[in-house]
């Protein structure tokens, strides 16, 4: 589908000419959210692959409000992969995710899933807490969020190996069956928390289920599909019950004790080899903890449908809105601004701002207005996207819908088409820049010049718009 382009108004002079072009270069729209985007965006890389840290490990104390203490693990990007290493300064402030094990599970079985997260620059603290044969449910929930208290006072503590190293801005939970229920307890209490990842979530006492309509934060709840211990069904009545935005992502063939590094007593198994859906697993936590605490565009297009999931998966997606484009396709010329029009309604339950942003290489990429107002629920607003590119070619980018609330959303591809007006380049000279002597061939062909190649706009004469057009793709 062709959108009709914004043309801009030819120069009366060589001189109005640049003038008009270098104001092209500048934002077209006052006060808009620019995507710029000259530089190349980052690959979506395999998630599944180690990061670029050490990891490092120790075992602490935290203290709990009542004066009790309990044991808790943390892995964490190091100097060294060396037993109680310094922290890597390269990775501060980090990124901190509390973990819950499941049911008569230690810590341990989980080392490959927590260390592959603190290989990508995250701290990662387990308690080691309700491992007997009647765990308390809620205190569990309790010292999942009493973790992050003790990252909060350890990074404010000048002594501690710690300090200032904590990104308390960014606080994630997670857990595997009896633990991600219990983190969906704390995240449902706990404001601090800005998302949830669980693993073949099991139901808990109190509800888990019931628990999770209050949560304010996205959600992601990853399954088997031929769990015999957690159904997956037990966990979808959570992800039903969730009224943030959310996701229900089932690994094919996956199994409940596929989410551990080793077997233990009664366990069940799936098709899917263990390592294969740990690999899944850990591809698909760092995506989405990586879109919510880090803000990742590349990440976020993975997560909410803009961008290719992670194979052998597949999402149930609730992002607690929808967006739409006019088009995924558009053509313009060089000398033109080409608009699309980003349809989006809130479907609650709060009310919440949405902001936009563009991923591409080649485009530039401007919205208006640069953030919608703040929506109620069931309320619709639109966006436009200005498009325009430097050089003649074919384009993709991702148009991101961002939930100003708490960072969910929605995500779009968009492919562009841009020529000269005849559909040549004007690199006249084929040296594959676009410099003076390109600008020489124009002016000697200045004048009626009905098809010649320095005709860039097409309409049969060389003149101060093509001037525009050969200025937009200089370099």
């Amino acid at each position: 589908m062709r959108i009709a382009p914004i043309v801009l108004p030819a120069p009366a002079t060589v001189a109005a000419a640049i003038a008009v072009a270098v104001a092209v270069c500048k934002p077209l729209v006052p006060c808009a959210a620019i995507a710029l985007c000259a530089a190349t965006a980052q690959a979506q890389g395999d998630g599944s692959a180690a990061g670029p840290f050490p990891v490092s490990q120790r075992t602490v104390t935290v203290t709990r409000t009542n004066g009790s203490s309990f044991s808790a693990q943390i892995r964490y990007p190091a100097t060294t992969s060396t037993a109680s290493a310094p922290f890597a300064a390269a990775a501060a402030p980090a990124p901190a995710v509390s973990f819950g094990h499941g049911f008569l599970s230690a810590v341990d079985l989980y080392d490959s899933t927590m260390d592959h997260l603190a290989s990508h620059g995250y701290i990662v603290i387990a308690t080691t807490s309700e491992g007997g044969l009647l765990p308390s449910h809620a205190n569990f929930a309790l010292d999942i969020r009493q973790c992050l208290t003790w990252l909060e006072q350890q990074d404010a503590t000048p002594a501690s190996w710690l300090a200032g190293a904590v990104d308390e801005s960014a606080f994630g939970v997670s857990g595997h069956s009896m633990g991600g229920g219990a983190s969906a307890l704390a995240a449902a209490a706990d404001t601090r928390i800005k998302c949830l990842a669980t693993l073949a979530a099991a139901e808990t006492n109190p509800s888990s289920s019931a628990a999770a309509a209050s949560i304010q934060r996205p959600s992601c709840f990853i399954v088997g599909s031929q769990d015999s211990i957690v159904p997956p069904a037990t966990t979808q009545n959570q992800f039903n019950a969730c009224d943030a935005p959310r996701i229900l992502t089932t690994i094919a063939g996956g199994s409940h004790c596929g989410f551990v590094d080793n077997p233990i007593i009664a366990c069940d198994s799936g098709t899917l080899a263990r390592a294969d859906q740990l690999a899944k697993t850990r591809a698909l936590m760092l995506a989405f903890l990586d879109a919510h605490l880090r803000a990742d565009a590349a990440d976020f297009a993975q997560v909410w449908g803009g961008a290719p999931a992670v194979a052998g998966t597949t999402a149930l997606r609730d992002a607690r809105m929808t967006s739409a484009l006019s088009t995924g396709t558009i053509e313009g010329a060089l000398d033109t601004v080409v608009p699309v029009a980003i349809s989006i309604t809130n479907a609650g339950p709060d009310a919440t701002a949405f902001r936009p942003r563009a991923t591409a290489t080649g485009l530039a990429i401007e919205f208006q207005p640069a953030e919608s107002a703040v929506l109620p629920a069931g309320a619709s607003t639109e966006i436009t996207a200005f498009v325009r590119a430097a050089k003649p070619g074919a384009y993709t980018a991702t148009i991101d819908i961002v939930r100003v609330r708490d960072g969910a959303g929605t995500s779009h591809p968009l492919s562009a088409t841009f020529t000269g007006g005849n559909g040549v380049s004007p690199d006249f000279n084929g040296d594959g820049r676009v410099d003076a002597q390109d600008l020489a061939v124009l002016l000697n062909s200045w004048g009626a010049c009905s098809g010649c190649a320095a005709d860039l706009d097409g309409n049969g004469s060389v003149g101060a718009a093509d001037i525009a057009v050969l200025l937009n793709a200089w370099g």
